[in-house]
């Protein structure tokens, strides 16, 4: 949820201030760059917390509990 949101308000306000959405190097306009910004943060959020409870499980079981 944390990176929806690092991913919308941001971009939603880049948006309403008049910047263009730039990823690569390829500008993306209107909603669609506000959009495409938010779920790549979501999914980077979402992976980054996987691995962490992976890496974390494994310490659990290591540590025999």
């Amino acid at each position: 949820m944390v990176g929806l949101l690092v991913g919308f308000v941001p971009s939603a306000l880049s948006l309403l201030s008049g910047n263009t959405i730039s990823v690569n190097g390829i500008a993306i306009v209107g909603w669609t760059g506000v959009w495409i910004v938010t779920v790549a943060c979501g999914l980077g959020g979402f992976l980054f917390g996987a691995i962490w409870a992976l890496v974390l499980r494994a310490i659990a079981i290591a540590s025999g509990r």
